[in-house]
């Protein structure tokens, strides 16, 4: 089956509204909850959001990545969906169990179930999303990305303002999320392909999810890695060490930082074309396109940065209508911690095009361990500050061991024609 051809230029403006979309949707479900309820429902919906953000990494098990670099189709999509509705199960069955074992009050244990199943959503459209880049077609994944968070945004907004109940208002979340992925990602699948039932056996399942074991390692390690100030946040405030309103504080600096993941997706295609390059053997093609994307993420960051010096806090005061003027060195310092995340990403995207991810989970566990130890020291004394110098700490710890594993790897590289 062949979809029609689009232009690049649709191709770019779809995508990069759908990265826009993507970065920015958990910046706006906070400012809803910030605007509408109260600080205490607000650092309850910041900490499950955070508690989610890492459930759904065993959602997705990091296959995107590879699915939309297996040029060669390895793997069928039956196959890759299959797959994920199994990894989609097993994260629920987990976030329950974690809830029960955590014994949170009734409302903090559903508002961590809901959001679960809604990033469960976001795992299943991922999967159709991993066919659409893999054909070329990027416009169709931003239309998605961009379309369904707009709904979803709109939704829980409206939800808010007229029942003023957070889990109501999640539900209707949760149910829009899962009938756009119906009626929109698998109505476009067949513009590409069908489910194939007889294609699906256990054998592909578990060489797919052999073959990103590493990548899923990493994705957990990394999520554990950012979330680890927050939950020593969390823990002290559990304590009565520090007050309401100090989790929504740190997770309203930490937006920014969220919102250059723009960057990352709108590299996908030029990872795929990297990708595409390795498998001809064409290592001056390899190195000319690679210098391109350092080139622009370096130019695109040094913006990024001068702009969130310049206008971030005034922007999050106006946008949240918080206070925030006496977090300017915390908010300067996570930044940093960002820029380092977005560069740490490139490399473990190269690294995957060149099949080499297992070596990954050196810079991560190392990362994960330091940022395990440093988070609640630091936080205890230091409060958001503390959590800040954690972040950009692990962050720096972990791109710079990526880019020595890279370059050693790369240099000893074969460069045949990839079968």
């Amino acid at each position: 089956m062949k979809s029609r051809i689009v232009s690049p230029k649709t191709i770019f403006i779809w995508n990069l509204l759908g990265s826009i979309s993507s970065a920015a949707i958990s910046i706006f479900l906070l400012l809803l909850v910030t605007r509408l309820l109260t600080e205490l429902e607000a650092d309850i919906f910041s900490f499950a959001y955070a508690v989610a953000n890492l459930f759904v990494i065993i959602a997705t098990f990091q296959v995107r990545d590879y699915q939309a670099t297996d040029v060669s189709k390895k793997f069928s999509f039956s196959q890759y969906l299959a797959t994920r509705l199994i990894t989609i199960t097993i994260m629920l069955l987990l976030a329950l169990s974690y809830i029960f074992l955590s014994k949170y009050e009734f409302q903090k244990s559903v508002c961590i179930f809901l959001i679960c199943l809604y990033r469960g959503s976001d795992a299943l459209s991922d999967v159709f999303q991993g066919l659409f880049q893999q054909n070329a077609r990027l416009d169709i994944a931003g239309k998605s990305l961009f379309l369904r968070n707009s709904i979803v945004i709109l939704t829980f907004g409206l939800g808010l303002f007229i029942t003023n109940n957070l889990l109501l208002s999640l539900i209707y979340l949760v149910i829009s999320s899962y009938l756009f992925v119906f009626f929109f990602d698998v109505t476009n699948l067949f513009q590409f392909t069908r489910v194939i039932k007889e294609e699906i056996n256990l054998k592909a399942i578990k060489n797919i999810l052999l073959e990103c074991l590493p990548l899923f390692i990493n994705a957990f390690l990394l999520v554990t890695i950012y979330n680890q100030p927050k939950y020593a946040l969390n823990t002290f405030f559990e304590r009565g060490v520090i007050g309401t309103g100090v989790q929504r504080d740190f997770n309203i600096l930490f937006m920014p930082v969220f919102s250059m993941n723009i960057l990352l997706i709108l590299f996908r295609p030029m990872i795929t074309q990297l990708a595409i390059y390795r498998r001809a053997g064409d290592y001056n093609q390899y190195k000319q396109y690679q210098k391109r994307i350092v080139k622009m993420v370096v130019g695109l960051a040094v913006l990024v940065l001068v702009g969130g010096i310049v206008l971030g806090i005034p922007a999050l005061n106006i946008l949240y209508g918080t206070n925030l003027n006496k977090y300017w060195l915390s908010f300067i310092i996570t930044m940093l911690g960002g820029i380092a995340s977005t560069f740490a990403t490139i490399c473990d995207n190269m690294l995957t095009v060149l099949r080499k991810q297992k070596y990954l989970v050196i810079s991560f566990a190392i990362s994960c361990l330091l940022s395990i130890l440093i988070s609640n020291p630091l936080v205890e004394y230091y409060g958001i500050l503390g959590a800040a110098i954690a972040f950009v700490s692990s962050m720096w710890t972990w791109f710079l061991i990526s880019l020595v594993i890279y370059l050693k790897l790369q240099k000893h590289l074969n460069w045949e024609v990839q079968e």
